[in-house]
């Protein structure tokens, strides 16, 4: 099965923390964690949780999203709020799209869930690596746990297709190493200061939804610092 856990960002509702992990259950996820949770009693929850209920007693209770996603290779952001073009953090994917792109993960994956009242914010969906909506007829806003089992059932349905000896994914650091050396280039080059952090969102949904191997990004690392090096020696 793949290698991800659930998080879920605030949670208001202990009835949906604990559906959600019944949804877990179905679909064979092991692993949720809630950060700073809005709620205290988890008798709730448990009712909810059904033949879940040791999903709930597993859990962790963390105070930051930051905590929360330390050990993933992979973020992976919901949101029921669609950008249009030119809005590059809110560039989505659908749940088929996503499952086709983790067939060849190995890395640990963190699938993140906002809070039920208003999801996640620009800020915390920066976090993630790819974003993922579920198209809607009229009402676009699923409840967090409809969601969260249908981004589940995807996945699980997908395993079967999971391509045997996948080569070894590319890791956070490897990715943020590739990213720092994008940042030097762009000081090299002078480039506005006002599109910087539109530059690097984009270089960062580009090797992020990309889900390169660690070979791949181990390449581009090499390529980046050489641009960088030759810019350097130019400019002295």
């Amino acid at each position: 099965m793949i290698n991800a856990k659930v998080v879920i960002l605030e949670p208001e509702n202990a009835g949906n923390v604990g559906a959600i992990a019944r949804a877990m259950k179905n679909f064979a996820l092991e692993e949720l964690v809630l950060v700073n949770p809005k709620f205290e009693n988890m008798f709730e929850a448990e009712l909810r949780a059904m033949h879940g209920i040791d999903i709930l007693r597993n859990m962790r209770i963390v105070n930051t999203l930051k905590e929360a996603v330390s050990d993933a290779d992979f973020i992976v952001g919901t949101t029921a709020k669609v950008g249009m073009n030119y809005n590059v953090l809110r560039t989505v994917i659908t749940p088929e799209v996503l499952v086709e792109r983790l067939a060849n993960i190995n890395g640990k994956i963190a699938l993140l869930f906002g809070r039920e009242s208003s999801g996640l914010s620009n800020e915390e969906l920066e976090k993630a690596d790819i974003i993922v909506t579920i198209p809607t007829s009229n009402y676009s806003a699923l409840n967090v746990s409809h969601a969260a089992a249908i981004i589940f059932y995807e996945i699980y349905k997908n395993q079967a297709q999971r391509r045997k000896g996948a080569p070894r994914a590319s890791s956070r650091l490897e990715k943020e190493k590739a990213l720092e050396y994008f940042q030097l280039i762009l000081a090299d080059i002078k480039y506005p200061s006002f599109k910087y952090h539109i530059a690097e969102r984009v270089f960062h949904n580009v090797i992020s939804r990309a889900f390169i191997s660690g070979r791949e990004i181990y390449t581009l690392i090499g390529v980046l610092r050489r641009i960088h090096s030759f810019l350097t020696s130019k400019n002295k």
